[in-house]
């Protein structure tokens, strides 16, 4: 993330209406939650002795937080599934055109490390409070990437907040006092007559454009390519909320007390010893060597009484109070952000069962689906793009896959890294066989050496096999053991 001083005015300036000025604190305080995020949230330190410098540790708690709530919801990448319902299975039982538009997909989002940009835009966009999707389609090439918070802005309808009508994005390429150093890339998307024009130009932070860096071209969509994705917020919010900021109060006060802890220990961690009654010339020549031996003068002041020697322990008595109050902080950031704690104090006695982590892990699991409704449908919105851009340039079909325009559903479903407790449910499913459930429904969720299930066909097959080995069983039985044929002895 680039140092920025100042938002250049003429990047302001392209926005319309009241909201224009507010861009340059909105981008201020998205640098200050990147800079929390980075490196933890600042403290004040209680200064009482020049001589002794206080510590200050930052935890880093925040980066942990937000990290883990990433990973758990985008860790493992979430299914973006396309289905043709109208379309009719072939002889080996599957939709042709519907597997190549999934292979389709499928190419685009890995030639573009989709899973590696995912998990990183998670990041990213639960710090700076929202996120710009953007899918940049060309001719010869669809490419898929995730701009920070600090890096856009953009306009929507007046009466719809989903609808966008200007996006503009930038980066300072070269950040330096004199603005006339300065190098910042702009780009403008826009939408002219139903079509989708794109604008980019070099500029100085003057906002003064350098000679032949100016290019404007249609895209030949008839949509803007990008799509801005909201952390939390109310209706009709175009900022969001940043995760950041909702635990930066108390990452201050724990860094704080973690440091005041440690300052404590530095002070008082050796014993105080303590002389009485002794010579003052003494004690320059006092050494706390192990081993060494002091011979120690009384002080002529008293009459030459014999010095007394004796130590102080720290007992430490605060460390209850400390663990409670620094356990308090650390467990509302936890809950702030839904997170489990999964300490070893926490955690013992506790189910160790898919059950039981699910039942653990469900605060995080609801705030995660929360989050999903944002997300889902922005992912849903790329596909559609990804797919139509196929029709707008018909050569990318020979770069990514070759597929047939059809009518068909696009669903996302996200995948969080649980075990799950199969035995116990594939059990379950046994139970129901010949009750509420068929062989070939069990076949086709458990079947396979890995319990991964059948195809529909291999789970026909291997009824039939089941029903030949019976028969078999039957008949060498039958051999074995005639009826009898009822005469007498």
């Amino acid at each position: 993330m680039a140092a920025l001083r100042e938002l250049p005015l003429f990047i302001v300036q392209e926005l319309s209406g009241p909201y224009g000025p507010d861009v340059t604190d909105m981008v201020r305080r998205i640098g200050h939650w990147y800079h929390v995020y980075d490196g933890g949230a600042d403290f004040d330190t209680e200064q009482t002795d020049e001589d002794f410098q206080q510590t200050k540790l930052k935890s880093k708690k925040i980066k942990r937080l937000i990290s883990k709530q990433a990973e758990f919801m985008m860790g493992k990448v979430p299914d973006i599934t396309i289905s043709c319902p109208d379309e009719k299975k072939d002889e080996g039982n599957i939709k042709p055109n519907e597997s190549a538009m999934q292979e389709y997909l499928n190419k685009v989002l890995k030639k573009n490390k989709w899973a590696d940009k995912m998990l990183k835009g998670a990041k990213d966009c639960f710090i700076g409070s929202r996120i710009l999707l953007k899918v940049s389609v060309q001719k010869d090439k669809i490419g898929i990437m995730f701009v920070p918070a600090d890096g856009f802005v953009y306009e929507t309808a007046p009466d719809d907040v989903d609808t966008l009508t200007k996006v503009v994005l930038f980066y300072c390429m070269e950040d330096c006092e004199e603005k006339t150093e300065q190098r910042w890339w702009r780009q403008i998307y826009w939408i002219e007559n139903g079509k989708c024009y794109v604008s980019e130009a070099l500029f100085d932070g003057y906002g003064d454009m350098f000679p032949d860096t100016e290019k404007i071209e249609p895209t030949g969509l008839d949509r803007i390519p990008c799509y801005v994705i909201i952390n939390d917020g109310l209706s009709g919010c175009t900022e969001g909320e940043s995760d950041v900021e909702t635990i930066e109060d108390e990452d201050s006060w724990y860094n704080k007390m973690r440091s005041a802890n440690l300052d404590t220990i530095r002070k008082t961690m050796n014993q105080i010893t303590w002389i009485a009654g002794a010579s003052p010339k003494v004690f320059d020549k006092l050494k706390f060597a192990p081993g060494t031996v002091w011979d120690l003068q009384g002080d002529p002041v008293l009459g030459g009484a014999v010095p007394n020697v004796g130590t102080v322990e720290n007992s430490f008595s605060y460390k209850d109070t400390y663990a409670d109050t620094l356990g308090n902080i650390s467990e509302n950031m936890h809950d702030s952000l839904a997170i489990p704690d999964l300490s070893l104090e926490k955690t013992q006695g506790l189910m160790t069962s898919g059950k039981g982590l699910k039942m653990l892990y469900w605060p995080l699991i609801c705030r995660c689906e929360a989050k999903w409704n944002a997300w889902e449908p922005a992912l849903e919105w790329m596909a559609e793009l990804i797919l139509h851009a196929a029709d707008v340039f018909p050569q990318l079909k020979g770069i990514y896959g070759d597929f047939s325009p059809a009518e068909h559903i696009i669903t996302v479903e996200a995948r969080y890294p649980l075990p799950e407790d199969e035995a116990e449910e594939r059990t379950l499913d046994l139970q129901e066989v010949g009750v509420a459930r068929s062989i070939k429904s069990y076949l086709m969720k458990w079947g396979g050496v890995d319990h991964n299930g059948m195809p529909e066909d291999e789970a026909e097959a291997e009824i039939e096999q089941i029903a030949k080995e019976k028969q078999m069983l039957e008949d060498s039985f039958a051999a074995e053991f005639p009826p009898d044929s009822g005469g007498d002895e």
